[in-house]
């Protein structure tokens, strides 16, 4: 895997401690319908940007 571009962010759910690894349309897709794993809302302090 090559080194992470600046629109990649690691989302870690504050709900179920689930992490991994979205982009910038997959976050946009988390803000708006919450967490994938167990449906909990979600808020930007739950990413952080990958340094590339």
């Amino acid at each position: 895997m090559g080194a992470p571009r600046a629109d990649e962010y690691e989302f870690t759910c504050t709900q179920c401690g689930e992490r991994f690894e979205v982009n910038d349309s997959m976050r946009d897709a988390l803000l708006e319908r919450g967490c994938p794993i167990c449906g909990s809302a979600t808020s930007e302090n739950e990413f952080a940007t990958l340094s590339p």
